[in-house]
């Protein structure tokens, strides 16, 4: 199976097997075994849950009786600015994408030292932000958070089955299906946001609004939520969503089945509101609920406070308690059999469980105290962690441990700071943080130390003279007069020793740290020294053994002293030794855990490395930085027994790109964030799609050899012409398109003519050969349902 190498969220790479990315937490998608399942049939229920279904229902319409002669007041809802991910359940390829909203490299700005920070960090409430970025219109309203990553992942949920999966959207702030071979679209909740219309204009998912409001509409708000509210299983028969949000931001859990419809008395088809599964789920989580691939398992959070709650499993046919005080990293094991999840103790640390999805069998308790879960097997019975160590005020606070099912637990590595790549086979490159402290005045020269012992506080009898005068009587009188100018003079001089004094005192007792890390490759059982002088990482695979770095540069302090009779405060030290530190502007890269190797002078200004799937070809766009241009040269290097070698440039003025299955995909001559779109294959062929394409608005569907792209794109208006390209020919779609939505079942849908007023347009299938139909209007976002590349 192949795995996604860089973080949906923060793009820190990631190759071979890590579960959770090193730098912001975030749970990696599951592996794509859509393609070795076995054609599956849609199955009719069995009588056991038919009678269930059946109990279910009397039992939510008797809820729903009770809660509309209960009295009601009006809702408000605080929504938590949901984070830039991927949705749990689908499946990864193995794909590098890249886009400029987000950058495939660890900044120079990370702080290893407070590295990893916890996966529960708590989600505050709040309006929905802002957005400033310019609109995407395919990913701010249709991909919501897969687009404004830039990268996306080809999957389909609904692989095995032949039917085409129902369309899930949302109109008048309501669930809305579009099933196939139905002519009527199918509404599937109500009150699946039941709020007021102040609420809404508070959170910004209002229906109306000024005609000045740009992406950051109602439908980019929308087209977050509907990834972590809404969910369907691989054959579309299950719908899991979150429902009757309330005002303080909890949310009942429902279940429905999309392929079972009911009609109403006026012969309208409806769909059946579904079975309420549990409440008081809390959408403040980054995550609320996670469901398998089958649909046949629920997991969720009820009563969420203080970054944990209880964690509850749903089969199909009761609600399990697993347990209760759990953070909200928990996950099925990506064989769906297990469950990991850590639960947080009395004293703020964790314990780490497994719990079987049979019933019967009793958690599995793995260790106490950890601080992360690095990587596991997709069957849990290998799983990697950190611990924290006892001396927190240590840079290297965490120690690696591993336990496999009938095994002690081992640890691996001790005492380091950061984990930049791991690999399910004991290889790992991580980094070790050293504080060095130097004291102030070992970088003076006290050149006015003999002076000084000779400087005593003057006093006035040493300044004393005596003048004699005669008077008018002829008597002679002696005086005793002070020589006030000469004694100013000397407590000026004594007052400035006094000044030195305290200046001596202050470089004896201020010390200067300075913060170096230091690149380790542990493989084989033993740890190796990678660079002492590490900067940051920009790319790193432990699998491989390949990394390429930035070394910190630290000169040491002067040869020549400063001297204390040149400065007046320890600042002048400070400023003078700490201005000799500076960051490297070359790379280095170290290919199967060979000898380090300076990369071109080129390479100095890129951030974006990526590796073809065989390893021996590296591909980056060189001075993409330079001059404050984000456009770069493409080039391509040969990996060679270890090496780089035989670089060939692809294009000039490249502005992104990105690699899917062995090609190519890039913009180039990119203006006002339009351009031309081409694709490079390995055997060096180059390929002109379009001109005057809109970044971040093309999507590759490899597997179905479909491309989706934008042209004519008005940012004002936000829409465009939108084009397929199937194999060598390009179609063009519809005029005036603002986002789209496509499966490989060939069903393509659209949102035309999409007023920024409401924040709502029409909804069209595209069916071939100019022939469309209007499904519904006034809506408001989609789910997508298949995921493609899109930069």
């Amino acid at each position: 199976m192949s795995m996604a190498k860089f973080c949906a969220n923060c793009g820190v790479p990631r190759r071979e097997n890590a579960k959770f990315c090193k730098e912001c937490g975030q749970s990696f998608l599951q592996e794509d075994v859509s393609s070795v399942e076995n054609e599956k049939e849609i199955l009719a229920p069995t009588e056991t849950e038919l009678e269930l279904e059946t109990e279910t229902k009397i039992e939510t319409e008797t809820e729903a009786e009770a809660e509309s002669a209960a009295p009601t007041e009006e809702n408000n809802i605080i929504v938590t600015e949901i984070e830039e991910s991927l949705i749990e359940e689908v499946a990864s390829t193995d794909v590098m994408t890249l886009n400029e909203n987000v950058a495939l490299t660890e900044t120079p700005e990370l702080n290893e030292t407070s590295q990893p920070p916890s996966s529960t960090r708590n989600r505050l409430s709040g309006v929905i932000n802002q957005r400033t970025k310019k609109p995407l219109i395919y990913g701010a309203a249709l991909l919501g958070l897969i687009l404004i990553c830039g990268v996306a992942w080809s999957i389909f949920a609904s692989s095995s089955s032949q039917s085409s999966p129902p369309l899930v959207y949302i109109k008048d702030f309501e669930l809305n299906l579009s099933v196939d071979k139905q002519d009527r679209p199918i509404t599937a909740t109500k009150k699946w946001m039941d709020m007021d219309e102040e609420t809404r204009k508070e959170i910004d998912l209002s229906s109306s609004g000024e005609e000045t409001r740009t992406s950051d509409t109602s439908f980019y708000k929308l087209g977050e939520s509907i990834y972590f509210w809404v969910k369907l299983n691989e054959r579309a028969d299950r719908m899991f969503y979150l429902s009757k949000i309330s005002e303080d931001g909890t949310a009942s859990l429902f279940y429905s089945d999309p392929t079972k419809l009911s009609k109403s008395k006026d012969g309208v088809e409806s769909f059946d509101q579904g079975v309420r599964i549990s409440s008081n789920l809390n959408i403040n989580q980054f995550n609320p609920f996670q469901i398998t691939r089958n649909g046949d398992y629920a997991l969720y959070l009820k009563n969420y406070e203080d970054q944990s709650g209880s964690l509850y499993l749903y089969n199909m046919k009761e609600e399990i308690l697993i347990d209760n005080n759990v953070a909200d990293n928990y996950y099925f094991s990506e064989d769906e059999s297990s469950i990991i999840y850590m639960k947080v103790m009395d004293d703020d640390t964790s314990d780490l469980y497994i719990k079987s999805l049979d019933s019967k069998r009793e958690k599995v308790k793995i260790d106490s105290g950890v601080a992360q879960i690095i990587n596991y097997s997709s069957d849990l019975k290998k799983i990697y962690y950190t611990k924290s160590n006892d001396d927190l005020e240590s840079s290297n606070y965490y120690s690696l441990y591993v336990k496999e099912d009938g095994k002690d637990k081992r640890k691996i590595i001790s005492d380091y700071s950061g984990m930049e790549s791991s690999s399910m086979t004991d290889e790992f490159f991580f980094t070790r943080t050293t504080m060095n402290s130097t004291k102030l005045i070992d970088f003076v020269e006290d050149d006015m130390a003999a002076s000084d012992l000779n400087i005593t506080e003057p006093v006035y009898s040493d300044f004393e003279y005596e003048s004699t005068y005669t008077d008018y009587w002829g008597y002679t009188y002696t005086t005793t007069d002070v020589d006030y100018d000469q004694y100013y003079l000397a407590y000026d001089l004594y007052q400035d020793k006094l000044d030195r004094d305290t200046l001596r005192s202050d470089l004896e007792y201020e010390e200067l740290s300075t913060i170096t890390k230091q690149l380790f490759l542990y493989a084989g059982g033993k740890e190796k020294e990678v660079s002492s002088e590490l900067a940051w990482v920009n790319y790193a695979d432990a699998a491989t053994k390949s990394v390429i770095y930035v070394k910190s540069e630290t000169v040491k302090s002067p040869t020549d002293k400063m001297k204390l009779s040149e400065i007046s405060s320890i600042y002048d030290v400070k400023d003078r030794y700490e201005t000799n530190s500076s960051n490297s502007s070359s790379k280095y890269i170290v290919l199967n855990g060979g000898t380090e190797q300076e990369m071109s002078e080129d390479a100095s200004e890129s951030y974006r490395f990526t590796f073809s799937e065989d390893g021996k070809k590296l591909y980056y766009s060189e001075n993409e930085n330079d001059n404050e241009s984000t456009s770069g040269t493409l080039v391509v290097w040969d990996v060679l027994e270890g090496k780089l070698s035989n670089r060939k440039v692809i294009d000039e003025n490249v502005e992104q790109y990105m690699f899917v299955n062995d090609i190519i995909w890039y913009y180039k001559d990119v203006k006002d964030d339009k351009g031309e779109l081409l694709t490079y294959s390995e055997d060096g062929k180059k390929v002109k799609i379009a001109y005057d394409v809109q970044l971040g608005n093309t999507t590759v569907y490899p597997e179905d050899d479909v491309v989706l792209y934008m042209t004519d794109f008005n940012t004002k208006r936000l829409m465009g012409s939108l084009f397929m390209k199937q194999g060598d020919k390009s179609t063009k779609i519809s005029d005036d398109v603002s986002f789209y939505n496509y499966n490989k079942v060939s069903r393509l849908f659209y949102v035309s003519d999409y007023r920024l007023k409401n924040g709502a347009g029409d909804l069209w299938e595209y069916r071939g050969k100019d022939e469309k139909k209007l499904i519904d209007s006034d809506v408001q976002t989609m789910l997508p349902i298949q995921y493609g590349f899109t930069f």
